[in-house]
């Protein structure tokens, strides 16, 4: 079946030229080391045998060969252009000919298996060199005219003729043979370089599309950031947020503001899975634990309604996250919190030197809960005592024998460290992550440390 002649399009047209150009570059030099080492070992080798006796014609043809392959690969290196580099192929192919013609000239008595030779070259430099269709034709008709020289050379020589150097027969024979690799060197390369030309688009076209990926990405990260709290500093408290996530976008969602002078309220969830799916639940979260909040409702209300929605409109999609979410009443000086299948939250109390674990209550959202009951519990809090958020990444996070880095460590680096700024504390507590994981953090690292002043 007839296949259309694919064209490349204009845009990429430069680059697929440049390409081509290069990889013809390299074949050049490829070849030209490779005619050398044949040329020279060969002689070497027939030298140590003694089965052919170098002939002193010979002579000028080695030099000439060094002279016009130092010539042939500096060009080589100094073409810029496409053209200049395939001109350049193309006399480097008439090298190779020449050579050859010479060669069999000289030791006329192989000259019967010349045709052999000529279509060696022709089936080598066609299949090396990335040449078009046309190209091909051009040097197979180099072939065949290199050849017909020599058939004509020895015709015009009466002695040679008697020596049987290349009688009629031979030549037809081999003119048929270089006629059969012609054809057969035109329908490949035309084969091959058809796929060259659409791998060539199909890899453009991906790259473009991984482009327009990695924008959209870029802007779904900058809109997603917007979503991030900035830490804070209050004459009631201080919050400091730090948000590392794995890709582009995560899962992982914080958020926190007055509901009114005495009262500052947190959530910090983590959705299942990475990517923009992720971030399409974080962004539908975030918008209903703002209307929440500003409705006033308390953690363990705004838990149950909240996860009532996910079930509700995200069914199917097997979708699930872990919440955690607390209030602070700075008049009654107490916490009140709901934690939905999240990881332990601490409260570092400064008056007992204790870590008190904010433990779960109930399964993961996404999943309906068994009964209609609200889960939350409340806790006092004096002046100086820290709480701390967190997302799992921080106490998954493995180390070089493939241990997590885990709650005991979180809490005695707590129990170390909870007299520190709130933004230091953070730092601190990344460099030990960093330090202690073998591997790239496999998940979104996200840290709400607060200071109760």
């Amino acid at each position: 079946m007839f296949n259309p002649v694919i064209t490349i399009p204009s845009q990429y047209q430069e680059e697929f030229f440049h390409k081509q150009a290069k990889l013809i570059k390299s074949r050049v030099m490829l070849l030209c080391i490779l005619i050398l080492a044949i040329y020279f070992g060969s002689i070497f080798a027939t030298w140590l045998s003694g089965s052919i006796d170098f002939s002193p014609q010979e002579t000028p043809v080695a030099v000439l060969l060094v002279i016009t392959c130092t010539l042939i690969l500096y060009v080589n290196h100094k073409s810029a252009t496409i053209s200049l580099t395939k001109l350049n192929a193309c006399v480097f192919t008439a090298l190779i000919l020449f050579l050859l013609t010479k060669l069999s000239i000289i030791y006329y008595q192989f000259a019967d298996s010349a045709s052999s030779l000529y279509l060696l070259t022709l089936f080598l430099i066609s299949f090396t060199i990335p040449w078009r269709v046309r190209d091909v034709l051009v040097v197979s008709l180099m072939h065949c005219l290199a050849y017909i020289y020599l058939f004509l050379y020895f015709s015009n020589f009466a002695l040679l003729r008697q020596r049987g150097a290349l009688d009629v027969d031979s030549f037809s024979d081999g003119l048929i043979l270089l006629g059969i690799g012609l054809a057969f060197c035109l329908v490949m390369r035309r084969k091959e370089y058809r796929r060259e030309v659409e791998n060539f688009v199909l890899l453009k076209e991906v790259e473009e599309k991984n482009d327009q990926m990695r924008r959209e990405l870029e802007l779904a990260t900058r809109i997603h950031k917007t979503l991030i709290p900035k830490s804070m500093s209050t004459d009631l408290v201080d919050v400091a947020v730090m948000y590392l996530p794995m890709y582009y976008i995560g899962g992982d969602y914080a958020k926190f503001h007055f509901v009114d002078k005495d009262k500052l309220i947190f959530i910090i969830c983590d959705i299942t899975g990475h990517g923009v799916s992720a971030a399409l639940l974080v962004n539908r979260i975030h918008a209903e634990f703002e209307r929440m909040a500003h409705e006033g409702k308390d953690p363990g209300t705004l838990l149950k309604e909240l996860n009532d929605f996910i079930v509700e409109d995200f069914k199917g999609i097997n979708m699930y996250l872990s919440a955690f979410c607390c209030e602070l009443d700075f008049k009654e000086k107490s916490v009140t919190f709901s934690n939905h299948g999240h990881p332990p939250q601490y409260m570092y109390k400064v008056t007992d030197s204790v870590v008190n674990l904010l433990e779960s209550q109930a399964s993961l959202m996404g999943i309906p809960l068994a009964d209609d009951g609200v889960y939350q519990r409340t806790v006092g809090f004096n002046n100086g005592d820290r709480i701390l958020l967190f997302t799992d990444g921080v106490i998954e996070a493995r180390g070089a024998d493939g241990s997590e880095f885990g709650q005991e460590r979180l809490e005695n680096y707590i129990r170390k460290n909870h007299g520190l700024d709130v933004d230091y504390f953070n730092r601190q507590l990344y460099d030990e992550l960093r330090a202690f994981r073998h591997n790239p953090f496999e998940d979104d690292i996200f840290i709400v440390n607060i200071r109760i002043k």
